[in-house]
Protein backbone atom coordinates (compact mmCIF):
# COMPACT_ATOMS: atom_id res chain seq x y z
CA UNK A 1 0.00 0.00 0.00
CA UNK A 2 1.43 3.37 -1.08
CA UNK A 3 1.32 6.25 1.39
CA UNK A 4 0.54 9.92 0.71
CA UNK A 5 1.10 12.89 3.01
CA UNK A 6 -0.96 15.91 1.95
CA UNK A 7 -0.17 19.31 3.48
CA UNK A 8 -3.06 21.74 3.08
CA UNK A 9 -3.97 24.79 5.13
CA UNK A 10 -7.73 24.72 4.58
CA UNK A 11 -8.70 21.12 5.39
CA UNK A 12 -10.79 22.00 8.47
CA UNK A 13 -12.42 25.12 7.03
CA UNK A 14 -15.84 23.93 5.94
CA UNK A 15 -16.89 24.92 2.46
CA UNK A 16 -13.44 26.12 1.33
CA UNK A 17 -12.55 25.32 -2.27
CA UNK A 18 -9.22 23.80 -1.24
CA UNK A 19 -10.94 21.60 1.29
CA UNK A 20 -13.63 20.46 -1.15
CA UNK A 21 -11.14 19.60 -3.89
CA UNK A 22 -8.98 17.49 -1.61
CA UNK A 23 -11.73 15.88 0.43
CA UNK A 24 -13.24 14.57 -2.79
CA UNK A 25 -9.87 13.46 -4.16
CA UNK A 26 -8.87 11.77 -0.90
CA UNK A 27 -12.11 9.77 -0.81
CA UNK A 28 -11.23 8.37 -4.23
CA UNK A 29 -7.57 7.76 -3.32
CA UNK A 30 -8.70 5.61 -0.40
CA UNK A 31 -10.79 3.53 -2.82
CA UNK A 32 -7.61 3.12 -4.88
CA UNK A 33 -5.95 1.62 -1.78
CA UNK A 34 -3.75 4.55 -0.74
CA UNK A 35 -2.94 5.24 2.90
CA UNK A 36 -3.59 8.95 3.50
CA UNK A 37 -2.21 11.39 6.07
CA UNK A 38 -3.26 15.05 6.20
CA UNK A 39 -1.17 17.78 7.83
CA UNK A 40 -3.19 20.95 8.45
CA UNK A 41 -3.50 23.78 10.96
CA UNK A 42 -5.69 24.22 14.04
CA UNK A 43 -5.89 25.69 17.51
CA UNK A 44 -3.78 22.96 19.10
CA UNK A 45 -1.42 20.11 18.28
CA UNK A 46 -3.29 16.82 17.97
CA UNK A 47 -3.44 13.59 15.98
CA UNK A 48 -6.63 11.68 15.20
CA UNK A 49 -8.23 9.29 12.72
CA UNK A 50 -11.21 10.29 10.61
CA UNK A 51 -12.77 8.06 7.93
CA UNK A 52 -9.57 6.03 7.52
CA UNK A 53 -7.49 9.22 7.23
CA UNK A 54 -4.74 10.19 9.67
CA UNK A 55 -5.22 13.87 10.55
CA UNK A 56 -2.24 15.78 11.95
CA UNK A 57 -3.34 19.14 13.26
CA UNK A 58 -0.58 21.60 14.10
CA UNK A 59 -1.13 24.73 16.17
CA UNK A 60 -0.71 27.99 14.32
CA UNK A 61 -0.45 31.04 16.53
CA UNK A 62 1.55 33.40 14.37
CA UNK A 63 1.22 37.17 14.62
CA UNK A 64 0.01 37.22 11.00
CA UNK A 65 -2.89 34.99 12.06
CA UNK A 66 -3.90 37.58 14.64
CA UNK A 67 -3.71 40.38 12.07
CA UNK A 68 -5.71 38.35 9.58
CA UNK A 69 -8.44 37.54 12.08
CA UNK A 70 -8.74 41.15 13.17
CA UNK A 71 -8.46 43.03 9.90
CA UNK A 72 -7.85 40.89 6.84
CA UNK A 73 -10.64 38.32 6.86
CA UNK A 74 -11.94 39.72 3.59
CA UNK A 75 -8.57 39.41 1.86
CA UNK A 76 -8.00 35.97 3.36
CA UNK A 77 -11.25 34.77 1.81
CA UNK A 78 -10.70 36.68 -1.44
CA UNK A 79 -13.40 39.29 -0.80
CA UNK A 80 -11.59 42.42 -1.94
CA UNK A 81 -13.99 45.35 -1.96
CA UNK A 82 -13.43 48.80 -3.43
CA UNK A 83 -15.07 50.16 -0.28
CA UNK A 84 -12.50 48.54 2.07
CA UNK A 85 -11.18 50.85 4.78
CA UNK A 86 -7.78 52.51 4.59
CA UNK A 87 -6.57 50.25 7.42
CA UNK A 88 -7.50 47.08 5.55
CA UNK A 89 -5.81 48.37 2.40
CA UNK A 90 -2.70 49.29 4.40
CA UNK A 91 -2.49 45.90 6.09
CA UNK A 92 -3.00 44.12 2.78
CA UNK A 93 -0.14 46.19 1.32
CA UNK A 94 2.04 45.13 4.27
CA UNK A 95 1.07 41.51 3.68
CA UNK A 96 2.17 41.62 0.00
CA UNK A 97 5.36 43.58 0.61
CA UNK A 98 6.74 42.12 3.84
CA UNK A 99 5.55 38.49 3.89
CA UNK A 100 6.98 36.10 1.30
CA UNK A 101 5.30 34.07 -0.08
CA UNK A 102 2.45 35.12 2.31
CA UNK A 103 1.43 35.71 5.91
CA UNK A 104 1.35 31.98 6.71
CA UNK A 105 5.10 31.55 6.25
CA UNK A 106 5.65 30.96 9.98
CA UNK A 107 3.43 27.87 9.75
CA UNK A 108 5.91 26.51 7.23
CA UNK A 109 8.99 27.21 9.36
CA UNK A 110 7.54 25.72 12.55
CA UNK A 111 6.61 22.36 11.07
CA UNK A 112 9.60 21.33 8.95
CA UNK A 113 11.26 19.07 11.54
CA UNK A 114 7.95 17.47 12.48
CA UNK A 115 7.17 16.58 8.86
CA UNK A 116 10.62 15.09 8.23
CA UNK A 117 10.25 12.91 11.31
CA UNK A 118 6.72 11.82 10.34
CA UNK A 119 7.74 10.91 6.78
CA UNK A 120 10.71 8.88 7.97
CA UNK A 121 8.85 6.97 10.70
CA UNK A 122 5.82 6.20 8.53
CA UNK A 123 7.60 5.41 5.25
CA UNK A 124 5.62 7.97 3.26
CA UNK A 125 5.98 7.56 -0.52
CA UNK A 126 4.51 10.81 -1.83
CA UNK A 127 4.35 14.35 -0.46
CA UNK A 128 1.69 16.68 -1.91
CA UNK A 129 1.58 20.35 -0.90
CA UNK A 130 -1.56 22.26 -1.87
CA UNK A 131 -1.79 26.05 -2.11
CA UNK A 132 -2.83 28.79 -1.48
CA UNK A 133 -1.31 29.86 0.85
CA UNK A 134 1.80 29.31 -1.24
CA UNK A 135 4.04 29.20 1.82
CA UNK A 136 2.78 25.61 2.20
CA UNK A 137 5.06 24.75 -0.73
CA UNK A 138 8.10 25.98 1.20
CA UNK A 139 7.59 23.04 3.55
CA UNK A 140 7.62 20.77 0.51
CA UNK A 141 10.86 22.25 -0.81
CA UNK A 142 12.66 21.87 2.51
CA UNK A 143 11.33 18.35 3.06
CA UNK A 144 12.38 17.38 -0.47
CA UNK A 145 15.95 18.51 0.25
CA UNK A 146 16.11 16.51 3.48
CA UNK A 147 14.34 13.28 2.49
CA UNK A 148 14.39 12.97 -1.33
CA UNK A 149 10.69 12.08 -1.18
CA UNK A 150 8.63 12.37 -4.38
CA UNK A 151 7.12 15.87 -4.09
CA UNK A 152 4.12 17.22 -6.01
CA UNK A 153 3.25 20.92 -5.65
CA UNK A 154 -0.46 21.42 -6.30
CA UNK A 155 -1.45 24.98 -7.32
CA UNK A 156 -5.19 25.55 -6.95
CA UNK A 157 -4.55 29.22 -7.78
CA UNK A 158 -1.77 31.22 -9.43
CA UNK A 159 0.98 32.80 -7.37
CA UNK A 160 2.79 35.75 -8.96
CA UNK A 161 0.02 36.63 -11.44
CA UNK A 162 -2.84 36.11 -8.98
CA UNK A 163 -5.42 38.92 -8.99
CA UNK A 164 -5.72 38.77 -5.20
CA UNK A 165 -1.98 39.37 -4.74
CA UNK A 166 -1.79 42.07 -7.41
CA UNK A 167 -4.72 43.90 -5.81
CA UNK A 168 -2.60 44.22 -2.65
CA UNK A 169 -0.20 46.52 -4.56
CA UNK A 170 3.17 44.76 -4.26
CA UNK A 171 6.07 47.04 -5.22
CA UNK A 172 8.43 46.28 -8.09
CA UNK A 173 10.98 44.85 -5.65
CA UNK A 174 8.31 42.76 -3.88
CA UNK A 175 7.19 41.30 -7.20
CA UNK A 176 10.79 40.28 -7.85
CA UNK A 177 10.94 38.53 -4.47
CA UNK A 178 7.59 36.81 -5.05
CA UNK A 179 8.84 35.76 -8.49
CA UNK A 180 11.95 34.27 -6.88
CA UNK A 181 9.86 32.18 -4.48
CA UNK A 182 7.45 31.06 -7.18
CA UNK A 183 10.28 29.94 -9.47
CA UNK A 184 12.13 28.27 -6.60
CA UNK A 185 9.05 26.17 -5.79
CA UNK A 186 8.52 25.25 -9.44
CA UNK A 187 12.13 24.26 -10.07
CA UNK A 188 12.45 22.18 -6.91
CA UNK A 189 9.17 20.28 -7.35
CA UNK A 190 9.33 16.81 -8.87
CA UNK A 191 5.94 17.41 -10.44
CA UNK A 192 3.56 20.37 -10.58
CA UNK A 193 -0.23 20.19 -10.81
CA UNK A 194 -2.33 23.17 -11.92
CA UNK A 195 -6.08 23.59 -12.37
CA UNK A 196 -6.03 26.01 -15.33
CA UNK A 197 -4.45 25.80 -18.80
CA UNK A 198 -3.30 29.44 -18.85
CA UNK A 199 -1.51 28.91 -15.54
CA UNK A 200 0.19 25.88 -17.06
CA UNK A 201 1.40 28.06 -19.92
CA UNK A 202 2.73 30.63 -17.43
CA UNK A 203 4.68 27.98 -15.54
CA UNK A 204 6.06 26.51 -18.80
CA UNK A 205 8.14 29.67 -19.11
CA UNK A 206 9.94 28.69 -15.90
CA UNK A 207 10.22 24.88 -15.97
CA UNK A 208 10.03 22.01 -18.45
CA UNK A 209 6.51 21.30 -19.70
CA UNK A 210 6.97 17.60 -18.94
CA UNK A 211 6.76 18.15 -15.18
CA UNK A 212 3.56 20.27 -15.29
CA UNK A 213 0.16 18.55 -15.30
CA UNK A 214 -3.29 20.04 -15.80
CA UNK A 215 -5.86 18.46 -13.47
CA UNK A 216 -9.14 20.33 -13.27
CA UNK A 217 -11.38 20.44 -10.24
CA UNK A 218 -14.56 18.42 -10.39
CA UNK A 219 -17.85 17.75 -8.66
CA UNK A 220 -19.53 14.88 -6.86
CA UNK A 221 -22.89 16.54 -6.29
CA UNK A 222 -26.05 14.51 -6.82
CA UNK A 223 -28.80 15.48 -9.24
CA UNK A 224 -32.08 15.44 -7.31
CA UNK A 225 -35.67 15.43 -8.50
CA UNK A 226 -37.09 18.73 -7.30
CA UNK A 227 -40.45 20.40 -7.79
CA UNK A 228 -39.63 23.91 -8.91
CA UNK A 229 -42.40 26.44 -8.33
CA UNK A 230 -40.34 29.63 -8.46
CA UNK A 231 -38.01 30.92 -11.13
CA UNK A 232 -34.93 30.88 -8.94
CA UNK A 233 -31.77 32.53 -10.25
CA UNK A 234 -28.87 31.43 -8.02
CA UNK A 235 -25.27 32.42 -7.43
CA UNK A 236 -22.87 30.39 -5.31
CA UNK A 237 -19.38 31.41 -4.26
CA UNK A 238 -17.25 34.49 -3.96
CA UNK A 239 -18.42 37.90 -5.14
CA UNK A 240 -15.73 40.56 -4.95
CA UNK A 241 -14.43 43.66 -6.71
CA UNK A 242 -13.22 41.57 -9.66
CA UNK A 243 -16.78 40.33 -10.32
CA UNK A 244 -19.08 43.29 -9.87
CA UNK A 245 -22.39 42.59 -11.71
CA UNK A 246 -23.97 46.07 -11.49
CA UNK A 247 -25.45 45.91 -14.99
CA UNK A 248 -27.05 42.55 -14.23
CA UNK A 249 -28.55 43.97 -11.03
CA UNK A 250 -30.02 46.90 -12.98
CA UNK A 251 -31.45 44.54 -15.60
CA UNK A 252 -33.11 42.31 -13.00
CA UNK A 253 -34.64 45.29 -11.21
CA UNK A 254 -36.03 46.62 -14.49
CA UNK A 255 -37.45 43.22 -15.44
CA UNK A 256 -39.17 42.99 -12.07
CA UNK A 257 -40.60 46.47 -12.55
CA UNK A 258 -41.89 45.82 -16.06
CA UNK A 259 -43.04 42.20 -15.96
CA UNK A 260 -45.65 41.20 -13.37
CA UNK A 261 -45.32 37.45 -14.06
CA UNK A 262 -41.58 37.70 -13.61
CA UNK A 263 -42.06 39.65 -10.38
CA UNK A 264 -44.45 37.07 -8.95
CA UNK A 265 -42.28 34.04 -9.76
CA UNK A 266 -38.70 35.34 -9.48
CA UNK A 267 -36.22 34.82 -6.66
CA UNK A 268 -32.55 35.86 -6.65
CA UNK A 269 -30.52 33.67 -4.28
CA UNK A 270 -26.92 34.58 -3.41
CA UNK A 271 -24.86 32.16 -1.32
CA UNK A 272 -21.27 32.90 -0.31
CA UNK A 273 -18.85 35.66 0.65
CA UNK A 274 -20.30 38.81 -0.90
CA UNK A 275 -18.65 42.24 -0.85
CA UNK A 276 -20.61 44.90 1.04
CA UNK A 277 -20.82 47.27 -1.92
CA UNK A 278 -22.74 44.69 -3.98
CA UNK A 279 -25.08 43.87 -1.09
CA UNK A 280 -25.79 47.58 -0.61
CA UNK A 281 -26.35 48.09 -4.34
CA UNK A 282 -28.94 45.31 -4.45
CA UNK A 283 -30.63 46.64 -1.30
CA UNK A 284 -30.90 50.05 -2.96
CA UNK A 285 -33.08 48.58 -5.72
CA UNK A 286 -36.81 48.99 -5.21
CA UNK A 287 -37.90 45.63 -6.68
CA UNK A 288 -34.82 43.41 -6.56
CA UNK A 289 -34.17 44.07 -2.87
CA UNK A 290 -37.48 42.36 -2.04
CA UNK A 291 -36.68 39.35 -4.22
CA UNK A 292 -33.11 38.64 -3.06
CA UNK A 293 -32.02 36.11 -0.45
CA UNK A 294 -28.49 36.36 1.01
CA UNK A 295 -26.76 33.55 2.88
CA UNK A 296 -23.06 33.68 3.71
CA UNK A 297 -22.73 29.96 4.36
CA UNK A 298 -24.71 26.80 3.65
CA UNK A 299 -23.85 23.15 4.30
CA UNK A 300 -23.07 20.79 1.42
CA UNK A 301 -26.49 19.13 1.77
CA UNK A 302 -28.30 22.45 1.57
CA UNK A 303 -26.05 23.49 -1.32
CA UNK A 304 -27.18 20.44 -3.31
CA UNK A 305 -30.84 21.17 -2.61
CA UNK A 306 -30.51 24.85 -3.53
CA UNK A 307 -28.60 24.01 -6.70
CA UNK A 308 -31.16 21.43 -7.80
CA UNK A 309 -34.10 23.75 -7.09
CA UNK A 310 -32.65 26.55 -9.24
CA UNK A 311 -33.89 27.41 -12.71
CA UNK A 312 -30.80 29.33 -13.82
CA UNK A 313 -27.28 29.57 -12.36
CA UNK A 314 -25.03 32.62 -12.40
CA UNK A 315 -21.28 32.28 -13.03
CA UNK A 316 -19.14 35.41 -12.69
CA UNK A 317 -15.58 35.53 -14.06
CA UNK A 318 -12.94 37.94 -12.84
CA UNK A 319 -12.97 41.14 -14.89
CA UNK A 320 -9.25 40.82 -15.57
CA UNK A 321 -6.95 39.82 -18.42
CA UNK A 322 -5.43 37.22 -16.09
CA UNK A 323 -7.82 34.33 -16.76
CA UNK A 324 -5.50 31.87 -15.03
CA UNK A 325 -8.08 30.48 -12.61
CA UNK A 326 -11.09 28.29 -13.36
CA UNK A 327 -14.01 28.88 -10.97
CA UNK A 328 -14.61 25.80 -8.84
CA UNK A 329 -18.38 26.22 -9.11
CA UNK A 330 -18.48 25.71 -12.88
CA UNK A 331 -18.06 21.96 -12.30
CA UNK A 332 -20.93 21.84 -9.79
CA UNK A 333 -23.02 23.90 -12.19
CA UNK A 334 -22.33 21.62 -15.14
CA UNK A 335 -22.91 18.37 -13.24
CA UNK A 336 -26.20 19.77 -11.86
CA UNK A 337 -27.50 19.73 -15.48
CA UNK A 338 -28.76 23.32 -15.12
CA UNK A 339 -28.42 26.14 -17.61
CA UNK A 340 -25.79 28.79 -16.81
CA UNK A 341 -25.56 32.54 -17.39
CA UNK A 342 -21.81 33.27 -17.52
CA UNK A 343 -20.55 36.87 -17.36
CA UNK A 344 -16.97 37.77 -18.23
CA UNK A 345 -15.32 40.38 -20.45
CA UNK A 346 -12.13 38.48 -21.23
CA UNK A 347 -11.55 35.20 -23.04
CA UNK A 348 -11.30 32.35 -20.55
CA UNK A 349 -10.20 29.35 -22.60
CA UNK A 350 -11.04 26.72 -20.04
CA UNK A 351 -14.45 28.15 -19.11
CA UNK A 352 -15.35 28.78 -22.74
CA UNK A 353 -14.31 25.21 -23.62
CA UNK A 354 -16.45 23.67 -20.87
CA UNK A 355 -19.48 25.81 -21.77
CA UNK A 356 -19.26 24.76 -25.40
CA UNK A 357 -18.52 21.10 -24.70
CA UNK A 358 -21.47 20.73 -22.33
CA UNK A 359 -23.90 22.80 -24.43
CA UNK A 360 -24.38 25.86 -22.24
CA UNK A 361 -24.78 29.49 -23.27
CA UNK A 362 -21.66 31.31 -24.41
CA UNK A 363 -19.98 33.75 -22.05
CA UNK A 364 -21.49 37.26 -22.16
CA UNK A 365 -19.70 40.53 -21.38
CA UNK A 366 -20.69 42.34 -18.17
CA UNK A 367 -21.87 45.38 -20.17
CA UNK A 368 -23.75 43.48 -22.92
CA UNK A 369 -27.13 44.53 -21.58
CA UNK A 370 -29.28 43.22 -24.42
CA UNK A 371 -27.67 39.77 -24.44
CA UNK A 372 -28.04 39.44 -20.67
CA UNK A 373 -31.69 40.48 -20.79
CA UNK A 374 -32.50 38.21 -23.75
CA UNK A 375 -30.87 35.19 -22.11
CA UNK A 376 -32.75 35.60 -18.83
CA UNK A 377 -36.00 36.27 -20.66
CA UNK A 378 -35.52 33.23 -22.90
CA UNK A 379 -34.96 30.92 -19.92
CA UNK A 380 -37.91 32.46 -18.07
CA UNK A 381 -40.24 31.82 -21.03
CA UNK A 382 -39.10 28.19 -21.16
CA UNK A 383 -39.90 28.01 -17.45
CA UNK A 384 -43.40 29.42 -18.03
CA UNK A 385 -44.02 26.91 -20.81
CA UNK A 386 -42.77 24.00 -18.64
CA UNK A 387 -40.01 23.36 -21.19
CA UNK A 388 -37.01 24.20 -19.02
CA UNK A 389 -35.42 20.76 -18.88
CA UNK A 390 -32.16 19.58 -17.38
CA UNK A 391 -29.29 19.17 -19.84
CA UNK A 392 -28.68 15.43 -19.87
CA UNK A 393 -25.13 14.50 -20.92
CA UNK A 394 -22.26 12.27 -19.87
CA UNK A 395 -20.53 14.19 -17.06
CA UNK A 396 -18.34 11.30 -15.87
CA UNK A 397 -15.08 13.10 -16.75
CA UNK A 398 -16.03 15.83 -14.25
CA UNK A 399 -16.51 13.37 -11.42
CA UNK A 400 -13.71 12.91 -8.89
CA UNK A 401 -13.46 9.20 -9.70
CA UNK A 402 -12.12 10.16 -13.11
CA UNK A 403 -10.02 13.04 -11.76
CA UNK A 404 -8.38 10.86 -9.08
CA UNK A 405 -7.40 8.34 -11.76
CA UNK A 406 -5.67 11.13 -13.67
CA UNK A 407 -3.90 12.19 -10.50
CA UNK A 408 -2.76 8.64 -9.74
CA UNK A 409 -1.08 8.44 -13.14
CA UNK A 410 0.99 11.47 -12.16
CA UNK A 411 1.99 9.88 -8.87
CA UNK A 412 3.21 6.64 -10.41
CA UNK A 413 4.79 8.13 -13.56
CA UNK A 414 8.59 8.25 -13.75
Amino acid sequence: MKKILLITYYWNIEGSVGGLRWKNLIEEFIKLNYDISILTFGNKNRFYKENRISIIERKNSSISNLIASKFLNSFSSGVTDSSDSFLVKLLSWIRSNFYFPDGRVSFSKKNEDYVVDYITKNNINYLITSSPPHSIHLIGRKIKKRTEIQWISDFRDPYLNWDILLRMKPTYLSKKIHSYYQNLILKCSDKIVVTNSQLKNEFKKVVDNNKIYLIYNGSNIKVLDTNIHKFKFSYFGLLNSFRDPKNLIDILDNMLRDNLKFRNLFQFSIFGNIQKSTVNYILSKKYLSKKTVFKSFISEDIFEKELNSSSLLLLLLNNSKNQNTTPYKIFDYLVSEKQILTLGDYESKDVDMFLKKFKRFERIGYSQTDKIYNTINFIFNLFLDHELNNIKMDYSELRYKSISSQYEKILISK
